[in-house]
């Protein structure tokens, strides 16, 4: 808890030389909307600090809150209000989803627990002899499978197809440093689903799939991560993180999780915080 929070607001002391592109602007009228939301979010965190006050996490969220007022005085009193409304975005708002969307699975759960029955004493299932009942494994496929391996190389030409697309358009592909995707309407990709039934099997998803398609896929993807409340909103061309620096771009399914949105890596099934890219006015 405490290394998120140093983390996420520069806590542990480090300084970084991060730039904004382009010029700041004064505080003038068209800026009155930012310090608006600016206000809204330090309000928020007063809440959120609220719902932790009586939690071993207090301190930690008062800290976050006294120095994200000091950052927003110290911007606006200096005209850099679009600095402000980047350091929000990067920083204070995805910190106000994650420990909400915290708060509110702690609660779901307890209710859960409440509303349930007494258990009865478990009775005992007689098996077919010779039968094993089978177990699904959740965690990475293994590689040598023919499914994976096919899998793989039909996202890998559809990735390579796209690109080029791209490339010959001299689009800039976005890279998750600089979060911000855009959905791809038109591009389908393959996912590999273990079921108890069926065992392995392939399907596909993009977002001119049909209503059941999709929600198979957010079935399946909630009870591998575990997480409820998963909308699946399309596909997008991404770079995600790793340690070779000439890792091709992909195209991964992009999930809505209590209203913000991610990118998932069907690789290691890692969800990666973006933006979903809106034309601006």
């Amino acid at each position: 808890m405490k290394k998120i929070l140093r983390a996420l607001f520069g806590l542990n002391g480090q300084t970084g030389n991060r730039k904004v592109v382009g010029s700041p602007e004064s505080t003038d009228t068209g800026s009155m909307p930012y310090l608006r939301e600016s206000e809204q979010r330090l309000m928020a965190l007063e809440d959120l600090y609220a719902r932790y006050r009586h939690t071993p996490h207090a301190a930690q969220f008062k800290l976050v809150i006294e120095k994200t007022r000091r950052i927003h005085a110290y911007l606006v009193s200096r005209g850099r209000v679009n600095e402000l409304e980047l350091f929000h975005v990067q920083h204070t708002d995805h910190f106000l989803s994650t420990y909400t969307a915290i708060l509110d699975a702690q609660q779901e759960a307890k209710e859960h627990v409440m509303s349930q029955p007494p258990r009865r004493a478990p009775q005992p299932v007689s098996k077919p002899g010779g039968v094993l009942g089978r177990t699904v494994v959740f965690g990475p496929f293994r590689s040598e499978h023919k499914e994976v391996k096919a899998a793989r190389t039909v996202n890998r030409e559809t990735s390579q197809r796209a690109y080029q697309a791209i490339a010959e358009a001299k689009i800039e592909v976005p890279r998750l440093a600089l979060p911000e995707i855009a959905i791809n309407t038109y591009a389908t990709i393959v996912y590999l689903r273990e079921d108890l039934s069926d065992g392995l099997t392939t399907s596909e998803i993009g977002f001119t799939s049909t209503p059941e398609e999709k929600e198979a896929f957010v079935n399946y993807i909630s009870s591998r991560l575990g997480i409820d409340h998963l909308t699946y909103a399309g596909n997008a061309m991404v770079y995600v993180p790793t340690h070779d620096s000439k890792h091709p771009a992909e195209m991964l399914p992009v999930l809505h999780w209590h209203g913000t949105p991610y990118v998932l890596s069907l690789e290691d099934y890692r969800l990666y915080p973006v933006r979903t890219y809106r034309t601006r006015r």
